[in-house]
């Protein structure tokens, strides 16, 4: 006997129903933590490569990512917080 297994966790959430099977992203659900969760990352890396590439030191181009990146933080945290 082969017993379908169920696409949600109990609470409503969609899972894939095998660890293979590609998920598509609606970027129409995407929240602006989402992005500012995203952008955080972009910021660091695009530092990152612009260190190792470019003639910026590496410290100042971390800093100036770090510098980027805290008012996002900071909004998202403290000014707009997830309700």
């Amino acid at each position: 006997m082969v017993h379908k297994q169920s696409r949600s966790d109990g609470v409503g959430i969609d899972r894939p129903a095998r660890p293979d099977e590609i998920i598509s992203i609606d970027f129409e659900e995407l929240t602006r933590y989402d992005l500012v969760l995203s952008a955080i990352p972009l910021a660091l890396l695009s530092a990152w490569v612009l260190g190792q590439t470019a003639t910026v030191p590496m410290w100042a181009a971390m800093a100036a990512a770090a510098l980027v990146a805290l008012p996002m933080i900071a909004d998202v945290l403290v000014f707009n917080p997830p309700t």
